[in-house]
């Protein structure tokens, strides 16, 4: 055998070559595959109020609106007004269509006067104007806020996981049983007994007043289907124990209980003495006239 023929690589190892290459290519096609399928089988849809921003006649509609209605207090372009005064409202950049369609739809804005606290009350626009009115303050600053929750199937979610959410998270504010209670100086808690599940939702994305922001990461949208679904079942629920007194909470229910319970005793044993007192004069009156 000569020197170049000892350097040239074997059959043996031209096949073994072969098959690397083709498995290497296998492998390439692959992963480039599962990087062009995947990614987009994972990217999530765009909610629905970064789909409303896309809508030109929706934002249109919605920059007139907001002139109309907001502008006083938070600016022609949302950005606030810094100086003080009875009318100077927040900056909306970054909000996010969470927060807006919360705000509206809620009844809580626009105020009649901004001296006044947040309140729930009706809602003064058509269902496409809140659309609009989203769409407008979305499209000032895309995507930088929690858009509004998909809480589709919320029904069907897990009560006893939405339990343990709740007792951990909000409890302690809104109370075990919902109906809110006192969080601090001037602050208290909403009564979720009338509020729709998609408040709710947008509620616990977007944080409205002293109430801090639960967002993907600390909570995912399976947590909030099943917290939605446990307030909504809460509501339901009857009273086990009998008068629940405005379902207000063991702690409440029990100062009451024993307020009346001992209030109810206080009157008996009046009422015995009274009657002890009565039978003692009848005695004494008997023994004199004797």
């Amino acid at each position: 055998m000569s020197a170049d023929a000892s350097r040239m690589p074997s059959g043996r190892s031209l096949r073994a070559l072969r098959w690397l290459l083709g498995a290497a290519a296998i492998a390439a096609v692959a992963v480039g595959i599962n990087l062009l399928f995947g990614a987009s089988a994972t990217a999530q849809e765009p909610g629905l109020g970064a789909q409303w921003a896309e809508d030109e006649q929706l934002v249109d509609r919605g920059a007139q609106l907001f002139g109309a209605n907001c502008a006083l207090c938070h600016g022609e372009q949302g950005r606030g007004l810094t100086q003080p005064g009875p009318q100077a409202g927040p900056s909306l950049i970054g909000v996010g269509a969470a927060s807006v369609d919360f705000m509206v739809r809620s009844g809580r804005m626009p105020m009649t006067n901004a001296q006044d606290r947040l309140q729930r009350g009706p809602n003064r626009f058509s269902e496409e104007d809140t659309r609009a009115l989203v769409a407008f303050v979305e499209s000032l600053a895309p995507g930088e806020g929690p858009d509004i929750p998909d809480i589709e199937g919320w029904e069907d979610a897990d009560l006893s996981h939405g339990l343990e959410l709740f007792t951990r998270n909000c409890a302690a504010c809104h109370g075990p049983t919902a109906q809110g209670i006192a969080v601090g100086q001037r602050d208290i808690s909403s009564s979720l007994d009338v509020v729709p599940p998609l408040e709710i939702a947008e509620a616990v994305r977007s944080g409205p007043g002293v109430m801090p922001r639960f967002l993907e990461d600390t909570l995912s949208d399976e947590d909030l289907r099943a917290v939605t679904a446990w307030v909504m079942d809460l509501r339901e629920r009857e009273a086990p124990g009998g008068w629940s007194f405005g379902r207000s909470g063991p702690v409440a229910e029990g100062a009451i209980a024993i307020i009346v319970g001992l209030g109810l005793l206080a009157i008996v044993m009046y009422l015995l003495g009274e009657k002890a007192h009565d039978e003692y004069d009848e005695v004494e009156e008997y023994r004199g006239e004797r």
